[in-house]
């Protein structure tokens, strides 16, 4: 293989390979994300009284 063909198939590969890696890892942290913030969301909502809400002052 000559150096012209290697680096052919190396930016072939890069222009194919990089936008899906670059998708993929948009996905898992995303999903990651998400993941935590509902995490947080439930935990706060678990602490909160259940009571009335305190009225404001008059």
């Amino acid at each position: 293989m000559t150096p012209e063909e290697f680096f052919m198939y190396l930016i072939i590969g890069l222009v194919i390979t990089a936008p899906i890696v670059a998708r993929l890892y948009r996905r898992v942290t995303l999903n990651r994300t998400t993941r935590m913030l509902r995490e947080q969301l439930n935990q706060s909502q678990a602490t909160r009284p259940t009571a009335h809400p305190s009225e404001p002052p008059r």
